[in-house]
């Protein structure tokens, strides 16, 4: 699985990518869930109001995905066709869109946090500290926004080892932060959720000077000029919405429609909250995996395309699928064995423990479809086929992962077993539909740069 390949002069792989993207993905999710993981020995009360929060976060944040992922698409294609300029271009446009965006978004949370936790029908117990993470949290939006836009431009020059120590060295101002001001230790005062905001924020600035810096430093010649953008480049701007809205518009909605879900699971109390919270943080280590691997094949399969070397890029979706399918079917399993014990960790609540094991069992089977959907959506996006899984992503996961989880979670009394049954059969039918789109073979005539 080890072996080389040569694309337009460069070699690469995909194991070497892989793995710095996985412990990279490893510890942004540490990022992501440290708060709650902090919080938990804090009170439960606590995890339910950041999970809540978070959900809201994490939507908005992937509008910057929008731009982030067209930029590593666009670039991977530019150089491996080797169109330096464009390159450029694509630099100083995607850092200028995404700071707009976020600056725009951030002044919305701020005005409408009240809203969104009342439209979320989070629990009264844990309204209070949703809000004070969420407005803290909104402020560091344009940090967010600027780190992911450098780290897709280390990412499409195959710079994964920087972007992995980056995102430790985050991690690690992330957990002393959290330790400081959840639990007030030396002068800092016991802050719970509000702490574990003031410590994203504070992470979150780091995250955006050590990727700015790994940028300037590690590629050369990089540079950002707004000489770039003049004239303005239309043509590049056009494929950039392009492939960019619709890239992203398949993750928004998925995100969307997980905060939809999220209201059936508010209603059934903060134990399922808390439930569903811990679940989702075990479930990502399989999607970590999956993901990291996805990404590289990605980065490796656009060069394919820009180099127009296609059976290359059929080679290689296959091969990942074929390899890294096993494995996450793999750890699912084992998750699902040690569940008790997992669950065990955070809580002692009984109810918990039991719902848990439960639907990490349902997760199992949900693993095998999202398996298929993550290489083959991001694939499908690497060469250009950008519209087919939006479309087909929105139809599934409102129809199916939202008014399926609505019926078997709320209207047959299923719980939150029932909402995981429906993403499980979202996930499997997604992943039909796009191995059939891949095999026809379309995407080999789709116009790329």
């Amino acid at each position: 699985m080890n072996h080389r390949i040569t694309v337009a002069g460069r070699q690469f792989s995909l194991l070497q990518m892989t793995w710095p993207v996985f412990i990279e993905l490893l510890l942004q999710m540490l990022v992501g869930n440290i708060d709650q993981i902090m919080l938990s020995q804090y009170n439960h009360t606590a995890v339910a109001a950041v999970g809540n929060a978070n959900q809201i976060m994490t939507t908005l944040i992937l509008s910057f995905n929008v731009i982030s992922l067209a930029a590593t698409i666009m670039l991977s294609q530019y150089l491996g066709a080797r169109e330096t300029k464009k390159a450029e271009q694509i630099y100083t446009l995607a850092v200028g869109l995404n700071l707009v965006i976020s600056l725009v978004l951030m002044l919305a949370l701020l005005l409408g946090a009240d809203p969104l936790l009342s439209l979320l029908k989070v629990p009264m117990e844990a309204r209070a500290e949703a809000k004070s993470y969420l407005i803290i949290t909104s402020l560091s939006l344009p940090c967010q926004a600027l780190m992911l836009t450098f780290g897709a431009f280390l990412r499409a020059h195959a710079k994964m080892l920087v972007i992995m120590c980056s995102t430790g060295l985050i991690n690690l101002i992330n957990i002393v932060g959290n330790a400081a001001f959840i639990y007030g230790i030396g002068p800092f005062p016991r802050l719970g959720a509000a702490g574990a905001a003031l410590s994203t924020t504070i992470c979150r600035t780091a995250g955006m000077l050590l990727m700015m810096a790994a940028f300037f430093r590690t590629i050369p010649g990089a540079r950002l000029s707004l000489k770039n953008l003049r004239p303005f480049p239309k043509d590049v701007f056009k494929r950039f919405l392009c492939i960019g809205l619709p890239s992203g518009g398949e993750g928004l909605s998925y995100n969307l429609s997980q905060s939809v879900s999220l209201i059936f699971v508010n209603i059934m109390g903060t134990y399922a909250v808390t439930t569903r919270m811990y679940t989702m943080m075990f479930a990502q280590i399989c999607y970590m995996l999956i993901s990291a691997v996805s990404q590289s094949a990605a980065i490796i399969i656009g060069y394919c395309v820009g180099a127009h070397d296609f059976d290359q890029a059929d080679r290689q979706n296959w091969r990942v699928l074929k390899y890294f399918a096993p494995i996450s079917l793999t750890v699912a399993v084992l998750l699902a064995i040690f569940a008790r014990p997992l669950y065990g960790l955070f809580s002692s609540d009984p109810q918990v423990i039991a719902l848990g094991q439960r639907v990490l069992w349902v997760d199992v089977l949900l693993e095998i479809g999202r398996c298929f959907n993550i290489v083959l959506v991001r694939d499908l996006q690497a060469v250009g086929d950008v519209s087919f899984p939006v479309v087909i992503g929105i139809c599934s996961q409102w129809i199916i992962g939202v008014g399926v989880a609505y019926l078997l979670g709320i209207s047959w009394g299923l719980g939150l077993v029932g909402v995981w049954i429906a993403f499980m059969l979202d996930e499997n039918l997604r992943a039909v539909i796009f191995v059939v789109r891949w095999k026809k073979g379309r995407w080999r005539s789709l116009k790329t740069v």
